[in-house]
């Protein structure tokens, strides 16, 4: 007969090894959610809390990125709740490229400036769509389980965001 504590202990190991290829993906996307780094760190704390106490829910094992994804989103959005608060934009400097300090590397450091600063412009649903398909490589299935939308409504957020970032860019004078 097998014991509450050996399925408690095999429901542990298949979360870690589920969560372990994709932790650095579950951390970043929390501090693109949250551009602080202590709330990052407390969201992705309590998202990993209710992975664990849930992923008897989780039917796929090859579903367990966008899964965890969308914990995470569901997490911060309680913390908001919870704080009543909205977050605080991330300053470009905060995002961990560092570079020697030459002409090329203080244009790329401005061109980023710019570019998360047109970011910050876009709605919360674009700038989350967008981020999660170009920075976090999610599939359109998986950012429509992510977000809780249809396949359709991802798109459009997708084109439009593309669209308002293109814009404001050209505007900002980056036509790249």
């Amino acid at each position: 007969m097998v014991s509450q504590q050996d399925l408690t202990d095999e429901r542990n190991r298949r979360f870690m090894r589920l969560l372990e290829p994709v932790n650095t993906d579950c951390q970043r996307w929390a501090y693109t959610l949250t551009r602080d780094k202590v709330s990052a760190d407390d969201v992705y704390a309590q998202a990993i809390l209710t992975g664990l106490v849930n992923i008897h829910q989780l039917r796929e094992d090859g579903a367990f990125k966008s899964w965890m994804f969308r914990i995470i989103a569901n997490t911060f959005r309680q913390s908001l709740r919870r704080e009543s608060r909205q977050p605080e934009a991330m300053p470009p400097e905060d995002l961990g490229f560092r570079s020697p300090r030459d002409e090329e590397w203080t244009e790329r450091e401005a061109r980023s400036r710019v570019l998360w600063a047109a970011v910050e412009k876009l709605s919360p649903d674009q700038r989350q769509a967008l981020l999660l398909f170009e920075v976090h490589g999610l599939s359109i299935k998986e950012i429509c389980s992510v977000m809780d939308k249809k396949d359709s409504a991802v798109r459009v957020l997708l084109h439009r965001s593309r669209q308002r970032l293109s814009e404001l860019l050209k505007r900002d004078g980056i036509d790249e």
